[in-house]
């Protein structure tokens, strides 16, 4: 466990020379040379939990939240043109932000377990990742909702929130049908009304309203993107702690 400690340590520390350069020098080769390494640390800290715990690291909350910061850090490699100043900067923040609350989850919940019955399926391997890559895309949609809030008349950054909203949409999709195949295989029903089933359909309603607003107005827009990664929040985090169900994978 000291291992994972000393890599999220790092690698945090690596993006916050990044953004420090970045903002406070106008540095930004220095900046951005600090990038891949800080990410390579991050998968180096999954590949080290994969290892230790037999399994792929996604069966608990502990281990998505090391998982989410590299799958968001991997845009600032494979995006990096669609990525200007401060939007690369909000994705740093953020990563630095999940990597800090990674850090200070509670120990017993770092501990490695063996896998549950119900998530020892090879479901499990399409629908928690499809998840992933959509609260990768909201996270991203919300930094550009933040800025189309600012710069209202933007049409190349509404593109750019219409393209983020689309994947996540799509990916949502994806994770709560496969989730419910995965659930008729488990527990032999498709659709059991767990609180986390019902949060996530909560979230793909509210995000489709998207889809409904017209193009000129950018401030619903935004601020439905917004309110939509507030409901995957408290179905991510709330859900388990307040709402406990069969999904209560701590």
């Amino acid at each position: 466990m000291n291992f994972e400690l000393y890599f999220l340590l790092v690698a945090s520390l690596l993006f916050l020379i990044s953004l420090f350069f970045s903002i406070n020098f106008k540095k930004e080769k220095i900046g951005e040379s600090m990038i891949f390494p800080a990410i390579f640390v991050q998968f180096l800290l999954l590949v080290v939990r994969s290892w230790s715990a037999k399994h792929p690291p996604f069966t608990n909350m502990y281990e998505t939240m090391i998982l989410l910061p590299f799958l968001f850090s991997l845009r600032l490699v494979l995006w990096k043109k669609q990525l200007e100043g401060n939007t690369r900067f909000g994705v740093i923040f953020l990563v630095l932000l999940l990597n800090m609350i990674a850090i200070l989850v509670p120990g017993p919940m770092k501990e490695i377990r063996p896998l549950m019955p119900a998530l020892n399926s090879p479901w499990m391997y399409i629908h928690v990742p499809s998840y992933f890559v959509a609260y990768s895309s909201m996270l991203m949609a919300a930094i550009l909702a933040v800025m189309t809030l600012i710069r209202k008349d933007d049409l190349v950054l509404m593109k750019k929130l219409d393209e983020e909203v689309k994947i996540a949409f799509f990916f949502l999709n994806l994770g709560m049908i496969t989730g419910a195949i995965w659930a008729y295989f488990s527990w032999g029903t498709y659709w059991g009304w767990d609180t986390k089933e019902t949060w996530s359909l909560i979230n793909i309603l509210v995000l489709s309203y998207y889809f409904h607003v017209r193009k000129s107005e950018t401030v619903s827009k935004a601020a439905i993107v917004i309110f939509t990664l507030l409901t995957i929040i408290f179905t991510y985090v709330g859900v388990t702690f307040i709402l406990p169900g069969l999904h209560s994978y701590t």
